[in-house]
């Protein structure tokens, strides 16, 4: 139930790493689809459900959003009843993604040499706000480049028999500037993709 972190316009910014399909899963492409995602923060779980929803429906399938039918906790204590009322909605299959893992890099560079204000000689550094001083008059600038590397794990599950029957992981590289919310569509709409090459949905 850990948070998706923030996703999300630069160039190839997720990538699909692998996929799984179940050898027992000989049926037709499922065309109506129940997605859930796990983040506790509405936001999120809205956004991401919303989309999965919108791009299957322009496809040719239909999608039907969770976070208005069911609370995640709610799922968590009876996972069968809530299928059962995911089924009653119509869905054949439910898509779940959640996240994997989330790596933060924080590199800084600094442009040309170290550069000092003058201080009094002889300077005694042995106490931390003295320290502290000292250091705050190091005048050249610094630069700080944050990146982070999300994991999300994508699953289909199908509700006649509760099996996962797909998976698939993505890797996308946020910098400080992406767009996070745009990175969203090109997320679902990467996933959406593998499944259709692997003939899971329509």
């Amino acid at each position: 139930m850990c948070g998706l972190a923030a996703v999300l316009c630069s160039c190839a910014a997720t990538t699909i790493k692998k996929t799984w399909k179940s050898p027992e899963h000989r049926d037709t492409p499922f065309a109506r689809l129940a997605v859930i995602v796990v983040d506790e923060r509405g936001f999120i779980r809205q956004g991401f459900e919303n989309r999965y929803v919108a791009q299957l429906q322009n496809d040719g399938a239909t999608g039907y959003t969770t976070f208005n039918l069911l609370s995640l906790p709610d799922i968590n204590q009876d996972k069968a009843a809530a299928a059962e009322k995911l089924k009653t909605v119509g869905a054949q299959a439910v898509i779940v993604m959640r996240l994997m893992d989330m790596t933060t890099i924080y590199h800084e560079s600094r442009p040309g040499s170290e550069q000092y204000a003058d201080v009094v000689n002889g300077f005694e550094m042995g106490t931390w706000y003295n320290y502290w001083t000292v250091a705050y008059q190091d005048m050249s600038p610094t630069f700080g480049n944050l990146k982070q590397k999300i994991f999300l794990e994508t699953s289909i599950f199908d509700l006649k028999t509760s099996k996962r029957v797909w998976s698939g992981l993505s890797q996308t590289t946020i910098p400080e500037s992406m767009d996070r919310v745009a990175e969203m569509d090109e997320i679902v709409a990467k996933f959406l993709t593998a499944m259709r090459r692997d003939g899971m949905i329509l």
